[in-house]
């Protein structure tokens, strides 16, 4: 599976999860591969430019920009970048930040098989949700699935998100905030992390995720992509 940071805004799993966790120099990663690309038609480079976040190589990242200044030079890669990721070899599960202003990588939802898009249950993550759903059902596709994953720290529950925002809850995840430092901020894992209510969901989640963007295509490896607002 490979975790592809294409939020314009700025990077956040080099200087969180991974800071005291690399094994190689992290190179030159999303940015490094739009120059790499230029605005040629040639094949795109992906595997030149991914890192392995855990040992076992199972898992890679394609680690985003740190400077939200040098997200303009990113808008020629994004449709390379969208046709790589859905040619690609095993899951791709992107995040695109925030989606909703002009420098949302739209190529890339298009592309997508799935689309998750986070949110706490308030009434004003629920209400600057609605336009940008609206937004995505509007996107060509004839199979997208487009779903929420709830943070579970608002005073409306799942069915209530549902009937607001015409869209199924995929998870809810709990609102454990020293849990998620250790995948923010590099936090040192307590005992209980990997066992964790968190960890335990977000496993779920991923599966949900799989299984609602793969049905009815037996042996294809699916990409996803996050987005929204957390």
């Amino acid at each position: 599976m490979l975790l592809a940071e294409c939020d314009p805004m700025g990077r956040r799993v080099l200087p969180g999860f991974m800071a005291d966790r690399m094994r190689q120099p992290a190179g030159p990663g999303l940015l490094g591969l739009a120059m790499a690309v230029g605005t040629g038609s040639g094949p795109v480079p992906l595997e030149e430019y991914v890192v392995p976040i855990v040992d076992d190589d199972r898992v890679e990242l394609l680690h985003g920009v740190r400077d939200p200044r040098h997200g303009a030079r990113l808008e020629s890669l994004w449709p390379r970048l969208a046709e790589a990721a859905a040619a690609r070899d095993g899951d791709v599960v992107a995040d695109l930040g925030q989606i909703g202003g002009t420098d949302t990588p739209t190529e890339m939802l298009r592309a997508a098989d799935g689309i998750v898009m986070v949110l706490k249950p308030t009434l004003s993550q629920v209400d600057a949700a609605a336009p940008r759903l609206d937004a995505l059902k509007e996107l060509p596709s004839d199979r997208k699935t487009v779903g929420l994953c709830l943070i579970a720290d608002g005073p409306y529950d799942a069915a209530e998100v549902e009937r607001a925002l015409g869209v199924p809850v995929l998870g809810e995840l709990p609102y454990s905030p020293a849990h998620a430092r250790v995948l923010s901020d590099g936090a040192r894992p307590r005992w209980s992390f990997e066992g964790s209510l968190l960890m335990r969901l977000l496993g779920r989640l991923g599966r949900r995720m799989r299984s609602s963007t793969a049905e009815g295509v037996p042996g294809k490896a699916v990409p996803a992509v996050t987005g929204g607002r957390q």
